[in-house]
């Protein structure tokens, strides 16, 4: 088989529970996406649990080189999803001073979607982030831990 040279080789390694061929339980899944040439495209690791093959919740990071931003930061569970959009290294000062590309966060009813474009209020956005500091702030320092690894 030939490749093109605008094609992608795309390099998937899981760690974890399976189960009838499928990830199962707690794993942590890599992909790396190269160019034929041999050039880093972009890489995405999911860890937390996995449900007949799909990433169900826990922690997602994904960082593609030629992107702006460079790095998206998911965290999901049964009660509450947090998205960040931008780069590492205190996302969590970005979030309080405005620097960041987009960020999303439900809990319950609680629902805060903010991008670049929209029309906020800086201060009254960095208050809400003040009053979540403190359940984001450990989630948020494992998305920067787990972008180090990538």
């Amino acid at each position: 088989m030939k490749l093109k040279d605008n094609e992608q080789i795309t390099t998937v390694k899981y760690e974890g529970n399976w189960k009838n061929d499928k990830k199962e339980g707690q794993g942590t899944l890599l992909t790396t996406d190269i160019t034929v040439q041999g050039e880093m495209m972009g890489e995405s690791l999911q860890t937390g649990i996995f449900a007949k093959d799909k990433w169900i919740s826990g922690y997602e990071v994904e960082h593609f080189l030629m992107a702006d931003p460079p790095y998206n930061f998911t965290y999901k569970d049964s009660n509450k999803t947090i998205r960040v959009m931008g780069d590492t290294g205190g996302i969590l000062t970005g979030l309080k001073e405005g620097y960041f590309f987009a960020f999303t966060y439900q809990k319950g009813k609680i629902y805060k979607d903010v991008g670049v474009g929209d029309e906020f209020d800086q201060k009254q956005f960095a208050a809400f982030i003040k009053t979540i500091e403190k359940e984001i702030k450990p989630v948020i320092d494992r998305f920067e831990k787990l972008a180090r690894s990538l």
